[in-house]
């Protein structure tokens, strides 16, 4: 029983402390309850069913890529009707969790977990033990929201080794088990209020393609246009980006006529959710989109200048809504 009032307080903690550090503006980075099912293929040493157990815990964010997590679970394993002498098992566990986190995108979030732990094995009739046990496994969280309260929803597939002494349970082939495991379970953030998982670019009115009144100068060759903006974790062009290029693509097809040289840099970027590697290529798909659409209408491929910074350039605080959405952009200009 200490035990296990050692693993609530100890999750209260995780939740207090992280409460105070976590980034509330993205719901991947805020602190929460966990509750998941767990699914144990039984080591054929147990000589019993597979196990079922629950899970409880809580977690909060150390850095952008990494969790830790403490938590208590409890397993049951029936005897197995077809083995004479088999006999039900039960598990008491506490453990302590870290997790490396590939990215925090709400919609997907994949990780890498590390667990190290104690548990309490109780064969009921042939003995009791203690032994510590470690734990590693993959898995993935989506965020959702059910009207204005976020959630997440937790799978992870892992394999678990432990070694109780087999001189607790004389008479039976107890040894070390290693078990591979299936959880699914519920995320609960908590803190920083309510947090959107998908965001859209500020709202902007739809420009009106306006073909230039006269030839262009020296000065207008050297220009720099509107930025085209995107939703959260897109790169598709959607109806008001479409609409500024054709304006865009426009002035440039006209500046290409008198500046045969002309250059068309095409600058693509992100906010700071997700990983350096993954926001690195999404910039570069958002600076293909543009470049894609404006050779379609007419520009010179051979013109186009393509770069990708990632999230490594914001022209606004990636702390607020608002400055994430003017982050996610194309920064477009003309060199002569």
């Amino acid at each position: 029983m200490k035990l296990k009032a050692l693993t609530v307080c100890g999750a209260g903690a995780v939740l207090l402390v992280g409460g105070g550090i976590a980034r509330a503006d993205n719901v991947a980075m805020r602190p929460y309850v966990a509750q998941s099912l767990n699914y144990v293929f039984a080591d054929k040493g147990r000589e019993s069913d597979d196990g079922i157990g629950g899970y409880l815990g809580g977690g909060f964010p150390l850095s952008e890529h990494f969790n830790v997590e403490l938590g208590g679970l409890y397993y049951h394993f029936n005897h197995d009707k077809s083995k004479a002498g088999s006999e039900p098992w039960k598990e008491w566990q506490q453990q302590i969790s870290a997790q490396f986190f590939f990215s925090r995108a709400p919609a997907f979030a994949p990780y890498f977990g590390v667990t190290v732990g104690h548990t309490k094995e109780i064969l009921k009739n042939s003995g009791t033990d203690s032994a510590f046990f470690s734990e590693a496994d993959l898995g993935a969280i989506h965020y959702f929201k059910i009207f204005d309260a976020d959630f997440g929803v937790r799978a992870s597939a892992g394999y678990r080794f432990m070694n109780p002494d087999d001189g607790k349970f004389p008479g039976k082939n107890v040894g070390k088990f290693g078990e591979p495991i299936i959880t699914l379970g519920l995320l609960i953030p908590v803190g920083g209020g309510s947090t959107p998982t998908k965001e859209e670019p500020i709202a902007t009115p739809i420009a009106t393609p306006v073909a230039p009144s006269k030839a262009p100068s020296a000065v207008d060759a050297n220009r720099r246009f509107d930025d085209i903006h995107f939703a959260f974790d897109q790169s598709t062009l959607d109806s008001y980006a479409r609409s500024s290029l054709d304006s865009d693509a426009v002035v440039i097809n006209q500046l290409e006529t008198k500046y045969p040289t002309l250059k068309v840099d095409v600058a693509g970027h992100t906010d700071w959710i997700g990983t350096d590697a993954y926001n690195q290529a999404l910039s570069e798909r958002r600076a293909n989109a543009v470049q894609s659409y404006l050779t379609a209408k007419g520009v010179k491929p051979s013109s186009i200048q393509i770069h990708a910074y990632g999230e490594s350039k914001p022209v606004a605080p990636n702390t607020t809504k608002a400055g994430r959405a003017l982050n996610r952009r194309v920064e477009l200009k003309t060199l002569p």
